[in-house]
């Protein structure tokens, strides 16, 4: 290559810190959910011991942010490389087939962030209307975690593949070993 950088490299580059601002907003929204969870339980704990009577709803909107807290983090941890991985015949390929073995994983990791956004916009359409017992937060609330965790999947493994078929194409960034 020659001393400019390509137009796809800095396409590439463009895409990977829209999806690195969008890893930022996902970690604020789960510190806030974690702090909304342990605020709320804590308030139970302290209503129920005071008072000597629980608020019905706590445990109900526990659950649903625990849900936006697990599907969130889903693709944060993809991200960052903190999914549990099986690396056995990884650590065997050498240079570009080590790559192009994280390319296809990450393109099968959007393709089930696929099937999440899919059938979690479905799965959020069943609970339409329907309301929790206790609380009467509408279930579609809780439900939305999956769809959104998908939608994020799909963004962060798609930027990840992007980054590998950049280094396929241009050769690997010294940033970028970690990765593969």
């Amino acid at each position: 290559m020659t001393g400019h950088t390509p137009a796809l490299r800095h396409a590439i580059d463009w895409i990977d810190r829209g999806a690195g601002a969008i890893d930022w907003l996902s970690r604020i929204a789960m510190g806030a959910a974690l702090l909304g969870v342990l605020t709320m339980l804590l308030l139970q704990v302290a209503v129920r011991y005071v008072v000597n009577f629980p608020l019905p709803w706590v445990e109900e909107l526990a659950v649903y942010l625990s849900g936006y807290i697990a599907m969130i983090g889903t693709a944060v941890c993809l991200r960052m490389g903190f999914h549990l991985q099986v690396d056995l015949l990884r650590d065997r390929l050498g240079g570009r087939v080590r790559i192009l073995h994280f390319l296809l994983v990450n393109l099968v990791v959007a393709g089930f962030g696929y099937f999440l956004l899919k059938y979690g916009i479905r799965f959020v359409e069943l609970g339409a209307g329907q309301t929790s017992p206790s609380s009467y937060f509408p279930v579609a609330l809780g439900r939305l975690a999956m769809p959104v965790g998908g939608g994020l999947l799909i963004i962060q493994s798609i930027v990840l593949a992007l980054r590998a078929t950049d280094a396929l194409i241009f050769g690997p960034r010294a940033s970028d070993q970690s990765l593969w």
